[in-house]
């Protein structure tokens, strides 16, 4: 009699949309730090929506939406400083 095959959990589909969130949010962030100058920021949010990838991807949604969360307003946060600071450098120029 073979033996079963071991349990491997099967995502649940919130995870499968925290993984797509994650991804779309993971470009944004890249996107920001090269194109809003807050380099920085930006690929702290990358890190963050990265984590929130792997943690969709093995099915911990709580842990992989707190992650995204952080990356959201890490993305956000650097895009808009970024965007001001460019604002700020062309009006005294």
């Amino acid at each position: 009699m073979p033996s079963p095959a071991p349990f491997s959990p099967q995502p649940a589909p919130a995870a499968h949309e925290i993984h797509e969130q994650a991804t779309t949010w993971l470009v944004l962030s890249l996107l920001s730090s090269v194109l809003c100058v807050s380099l920085c920021l930006g690929i702290g949010g990358a890190v963050f929506c990265y984590l929130a990838l792997q943690s969709a991807g093995q099915g911990l949604t709580e842990d992989a939406h707190a992650k995204l969360k952080w990356g959201k307003i890490l993305t956000l946060v650097g895009s808009v400083v970024g965007v001001f600071a460019t604002g700020l450098t062309l009006l005294l120029r």
